[in-house]
């Protein structure tokens, strides 16, 4: 076999195959074994049939062709190990063209490890910022703690924003009954949920077996499309009042909600210590980031497209397993998300560049800094996601034979190791004392029963309210952005409307001049002052 290679860009070679002929021979000869099989031939038992015959029938293109598609994968690969080349991804469609077949005449665009230029890494300083918790931090979550071991008591009075109410609703769209509700317990809220905007602000001021009738409008979003934006007449009748009752900010306020601090003050100083444990943890990993990111930054390499696609199809039969296990289908997520397929393609192929970048100047610096794994950390780091059954020890001796799977875990394990040597070197941490905090703060978390803690609890609360308002807002600038976009678009489709009426009118009127205009002597139209023939 004869091979040549050429180097182009984008960590590429590309191989120039010529296959010997007797090799093409025998692989026709399989591809007969394996079609003689499959057809019926008349006078011959399926399989005995001889090549000649077989060959008439089905013609030698088919059998040349069968016999490519099975070759031409195992010549590839030969002709990288003969380049010694180590390939890092699976070829696409358009890398590969037959140009012959007699002879066996192959050309191949294959990916290959890219060279990383890691630059002068050793020289970057990367400070890490201390966890800094502030009094409004301390005070959400003290305010956390007090709403939900708050109490309801009766009151004899109207009704304002935040009281509880027990009513009856009755709702029309014309004839169309919207809701009917008796003693319903709702919480007044401007922000909580609302049959149609106004009507907590129609209850505030109500008294006990007061009833009043209103109008609102129903919201748009509607899930009868058939009542939606109409209007609707609201009958409401409130039968009590309660309004909500907050625990006294005091000593005793740490009992009150479960807790083991002797004071108030302890109290603060335990969500603080929390809250600040919490902020380092985040700090820590923003750091590595930075630091990484830094390093991948200043590092020079020219990726193959060939490994980003893979990594971009990895990650998206990644995600679209997790939804899954969510009963959320892909389509479904892009939906929610409104993101149009293109769209979610490009971000997951950005992303997956960024994971490609990353792995691969990891990997350099694991080379660079002589960061190696033996077998047996190799076994253990196997052995630490299996239990101690029969089976998982024999999947762990299957998996230490197989070299693919012990180079991925191997890979795996440098690229951790890397990461940590860059944060000594560029991050300035001090692993050491990090380890003896973790343990000072594991011996605290055993003398204290952290499950079930109401201040973890709070604290949990206040960090998923603020991702729901993050992701709020988010929702709300993209509908305002795609709300803008359409009023753009329909300002110039009737820009353009406006445009085409006048281009219309001005082409009639410049036919009714033409036509009315005297001939000249030469029959033609005369021309009007001030044009310029054409």
């Amino acid at each position: 076999m004869k091979v040549a290679a050429q180097e182009i860009e984008h960590s590429q070679v590309v191989l120039d195959i010529e296959v010997e002929d007797e090799r093409l021979e025998r692989a026709v000869d399989q591809a007969y074994k394996r079609i003689v099989q499959r057809i019926n031939v008349p006078g011959f038992r399926k399989g005995k049939a001889p090549r000649a015959l077989v060959e008439r029938m089905v013609g030698r293109e088919a059998l040349v062709e069968d016999a490519v598609e099975k070759l031409v994968p195992q010549v590839i690969e030969d002709a990288v190990k003969q380049q010694d080349l180590k390939l890092v991804a699976s070829l696409r469609q358009n890398d590969l063209e037959v140009l012959s077949t007699q002879p066996l005449h192959v050309k191949a665009t294959v990916p290959v490890q890219p060279k990383v230029e890691l630059g002068d890494y050793k020289s970057l300083k990367i400070e890490a910022t201390p966890a800094e918790i502030t009094e409004e931090q301390v005070e959400a979550v003290i305010t956390r703690l007090r709403e939900s071991h708050a109490t309801w008591e009766p009151v004899e009075r109207a009704a304002e924003l935040g009281d509880r109410v027990a009513i009856d609703v009755l709702a029309k769209a014309g004839e169309t009954t919207v809701m009917e509700s008796k003693d319903a317990e709702y919480v007044i809220s401007e922000d909580g949920p609302q049959p149609a905007e106004g009507f907590a602000q129609a209850i505030v001021g109500m008294t006990a077996e007061e009833s009043k009738t209103i109008t609102l409008k129903l919201p748009e979003e509607h899930r009868n499309k058939e009542i939606a934006g109409q209007d609707a007449e609201f009958e409401i009748t409130l039968h009590w009042v309660k309004a909500k009752i907050l625990p006294e900010l005091d000593d005793e306020f740490p009992s009150t909600v479960g807790t083991e601090h002797e004071s108030l003050d302890a109290l603060r100083s335990a969500i603080r210590e929390n809250l600040s444990m919490r902020e380092e943890h985040e700090r820590r990993v923003s750091h590595e980031e930075k630091v990484v990111d830094s390093v991948v930054e200043q590092a020079t390499l020219d990726l193959p497209p060939q490994l980003v696609e893979d990594e971009a199809g990895r990650l998206v039969q990644q995600l679209a397993q997790n939804l899954e296990r969510q009963g959320i289908p892909l389509q479904n997520y892009l939906r929610f998300t409104q993101k149009t397929e293109e769209q979610f393609r490009a971000e997951m192929m950005a992303q997956a560049e960024r994971s490609v970048r990353r792995s691969e100047v990891l990997n350099a610096i694991a080379l660079a800094e002589g960061i190696d794994v033996t077998d047996d950390e190799i076994r253990d780091t196997m052995a630490a996601g299996l239990d101690d059954s029969n089976e998982s020890k024999r999947l762990l001796r299957e998996s230490m034979r197989r070299e693919a799977v012990k180079e991925r875990f191997a890979a795996s394990m440098r690229r951790e190791r890397a990461v940590r040597r860059l944060l000594e070197t560029v991050g300035g941490v001090d692993f050491a004392a990090l380890e003896a905090e973790a343990a000072a703060a594991q011996a605290r978390a055993a003398e204290m029963d952290v499950a079930g803690d109401p201040v973890e609890e709070a604290m949990d609360d206040v960090e998923a309210d603020a991702e729901v308002e993050q992701i709020a807002e988010a929702v709300a600038e993209s509908l305002a952005a795609d709300e803008a976009v359409a009023e753009a678009e329909a300002k110039v489709e009737a820009a353009e409307a406006e445009v085409a009426e006048v281009t219309a009118a001005d082409e009639s009127a410049s036919e009714g001049e033409a036509a009315s205009a005297p001939a000249a002597s030469d029959g033609k139209p005369r021309q009007p002052a001030g044009d310029t023939p054409a």
